[in-house]
């Protein structure tokens, strides 16, 4: 219905009713299900980026040994051989990423 004046009786407001225990407990059990699938997800997600950083850094490792027995070690084609700084520095990047997925085993339960 429309007023002249622009203004209408007030509406009344009725509160719906509030959830009951049942409905309660059944979004708590979905919200914690939820948080448990995401925490697995992110454990999962952290062990695969951990183990594709382990590969590369070990190709990279391969490739110098492979690079510094097979010509001239004196001469540095591109990146390879790495010099001792680099092999020091992705050897102890090898032994730091192997801890850090000790402790994702721990957090992980396995």
């Amino acid at each position: 219905m429309t007023y002249t004046n622009h203004t209408a009786p007030p509406r009344r407001w009725v509160p719906k009713d509030p959830k009951s225990k049942l409905t309660s407990s059944v979004d708590d059990a979905r919200l914690a299900e939820r948080a448990e699938r995401e925490r697995r997800q992110s454990y999962a997600s952290q062990q695969a980026g951990t183990a594709l950083a382990v590969a590369v850094i070990e190709g990279l490792l391969k490739a110098h040994r492979i690079s510094k027995h097979a010509g001239d070690t004196g001469k540095r084609t591109h990146l390879l051989p790495l010099n001792p700084v680099q092999q020091i520095g992705l050897e102890t990047a090898v032994d730091l990423l192997h801890h850090h997925v000790d402790m994702l085993s721990h957090e992980g339960g396995g």
